[in-house]
């Protein structure tokens, strides 16, 4: 399972370059008809298709796999942002439907502060989550280590006393004594790795 900080980078990766894209596809349309400008063109309109994707149902995927969801507010931006750049696809696939008017203002004034404000929303909502998870992951391992001092403490004592028992028997509860000792110093042991474990984790 994905992170929310790894979900954050990828979204980011995939949709943030369709801004730069959707701008450069206005200069290239004017330009001539070189290997160049091709190879440019194509980058381009591959970096919308790859928002588009990421837009559209990668990352709905990903927050579903990593069970988080988006606000309404944020879930109404991704749905926004989907709907911008769904007729730039439309016109990459078909250019007779671009207009060269109606493309520019369209990727200047409607997706491009769309997406860069999604961006900036989705960063901060994803960060700030796996922030909160991580602080809670720390929570419980911290509660788990306590738990299993606990178990050590009642392990050491319970060796204690098999020990003082053994001795009650004599020389028939010398060997018992050996194996209580030896589970009374594992006991003190795991304990001591245990304490260092819980100081790492609260600094």
């Amino acid at each position: 399972m994905q992170s929310l900080t790894d979900i954050q980078s990828a979204a980011f990766l995939a949709i943030g370059p369709s801004r730069i894209a959707a701008l450069s596809l206005i200069v290239l349309r004017s330009r001539e008809d070189s290997d160049e400008a091709r190879t440019a063109r194509q980058l381009s309109a591959d970096r919308i298709t790859a928002a588009h994707e990421m837009l559209r149902s990668k990352l709905p995927e990903m927050l579903e796999a990593s069970d988080h969801s988006f606000p309404k507010t944020l879930e109404d931006q991704r749905l926004a942002c989907l709907k911008a750049i769904t007729p730039l696809v439309a016109s990459l696939e078909d250019p007779s439907k671009a207009q060269e008017t109606s493309f520019a203002d369209h990727s200047l004034y409607q997706l491009e502060p769309l997406v860069s404000r999604f961006l900036e929303d989705m960063t901060a909502d994803l960060l700030d989550n796996q922030n909160k998870l991580e602080i809670q992951r720390q929570e419980d391992i911290l509660k788990a280590i306590a738990n299993a001092e606990g178990v050590g403490k009642n392990i050491q004592l319970i060796a204690f006393n098999a020990s003082i028992e053994a001795a009650r028997i004599g020389d028939l509860g010398k060997g018992f004594t050996v194996i209580a000792n030896e589970i009374r110093e594992l006991s003190g042991k795991t304990q001591l790795m245990l304490n260092n474990i819980s100081d790492l984790l609260r600094t």
